[in-house]
């Protein structure tokens, strides 16, 4: 999909109608499976959408052709239930994945991903074929292999890849696989970690001790951001942090089993801009998606709803918009490059009741079973058509 095709499309435009369309879907529905998602990411030339599966490795599904283009959506339009196109079978569980920054479906050479598993070094995955392509190996202190926990892209041509371990970032190139480039020693976990284009020697990465951090690659010192205080830090592990597209001041972070969502500007590191909130009562990693623009920043929650910030509200709270779009934990969202379309990935860890070894039942008391939903979904957010129903 050409980007050229969505210059009419304003992002002042999206949520307006205060109803996201569903236009696909594709489902895990076999609950013992615990076929819960992980997330999701559109790939940078709109195409398709990547996720990770539990239980089930890495799935790709395409965008609907009808949908390419258009300017509206009914809400009468029959919703597609789509099928994998490339999938990736189970190896261990998913840590973190990344599509490479200039995938482009017209140059095949392009259209890839990283991933890291575990017990698995970083691998690069071929999008057409789903075929390994190649794989960059981090070593411990020991010298043995260790798999990456988080992994992103370098921002301006995809050239390295950065890897975030237990006590370490390291770098591969990309065109070189095999043992690392280089490494830094760091005093925490990298659990996620993001770098903005205009800032390309400063990883910005989350632990799961609280701590968010702002490392040089040029001399190798850390900086702190924020502080273990209340209102400045989060409360539990940090999961996911992200710049906000345009000048990349803005950025922001989440944690596992914290409610807040931190707004920070990268000129003042000391405290957070603004504090937002959500519901976030699991130890799975709940994405956050800044629009294409900048003016939405997207979360979902464990409830099933997605918040939808606009951030060109200048109040402190700006405005939110609430859709229950899933009957179990949203647990990622992503925003279409260039469209109105968002994808969102739904499921979690359902906990069974122990069984009695005697008679084969259930030895816990009688209770309403969990509401099990696992799909990846295509949601039309743009100007609709509504029916008179």
């Amino acid at each position: 999909m050409e980007g050229e095709a969505y210059d009419s499309v304003k992002e002042s435009d999206f949520f307006q109608d205060s109803a996201c369309i569903e236009v696909a879907r594709c489902s895990w529905d076999r609950p013992v499976r615990q076929n819960y998602l992980q997330g999701c990411r559109w790939s940078p030339d709109g195409t398709c959408v990547l996720s990770a599966v539990n239980n089930d490795g890495m799935h790709i599904v395409e965008l609907p052709a009808d949908l390419f283009g258009k300017e509206h959506v009914s809400d009468a339009r029959p919703v597609d239930l789509l099928t994998s196109a490339v999938h990736v079978p189970e190896g261990g569980l998913v840590y973190d994945y990344a599509w490479y920054p200039a995938m482009n479906s017209t140059r095949p050479e392009t259209c890839c991903w990283a991933a890291s598993r575990q017990h698995e070094p970083i691998q690069l995955w071929d999008a057409f074929t789903g075929a390994l392509r190649c794989s960059y190996k981090g070593y411990d202190q020991f010298d043995e292999v260790e798999a990456a926990l988080s992994l992103v892209f370098a921002p301006l041509d995809g050239a390295t890849i950065y890897g975030g371990y237990k006590k370490s970032i390291k770098t591969f190139d990309i065109n070189v696989p095999g043992r690392e480039t280089s490494s830094w020693r760091t005093k925490s976990t990298a659990s996620c970690m993001a770098i903005a284009s205009s800032m390309p020697d400063t990883i910005l990465f989350g632990s799961w001790n609280r701590s968010i951090s702002a490392l040089d690659v040029r001399s190798g010192e850390s900086l702190p951001v924020g502080n273990y205080a209340p209102e400045n830090s989060h409360t539990a592990g940090v999961t996911w942090i992200g710049f906000a597209p345009g000048t990349e001041e803005l950025f922001a972070t989440g944690a596992r089993k914290d409610p807040k969502v931190l707004l920070w500007d990268v000129r003042n590191l000391t405290q957070p801009v603004r504090t937002l909130q959500r519901t976030c009562a699991t130890n799975q990693r709940v994405h956050l998606d800044f629009s294409p623009g900048g003016q939405w920043l997207i979360s979902g929650d464990t409830r099933g709803i997605l918040h939808a910030w606009d951030l060109r509200d200048e109040d402190d709270q700006p405005k939110e918009h609430l859709f229950p779009l899933h009957w179990d934990c949203l647990n990622g969202v992503s925003f279409h490059p260039h469209g109105p379309i968002m994808a969102t990935a739904s499921g979690q860890y359902h906990f069974t009741p122990p069984v009695d070894e005697d008679d084969g039942k259930s030895s816990a008391p009688a209770t309403t079973p969990p509401k099990v939903e696992n799909s990846l979904t295509l949601w039309w957010i743009g100007k609709g058509v509504f029916s008179e129903e």
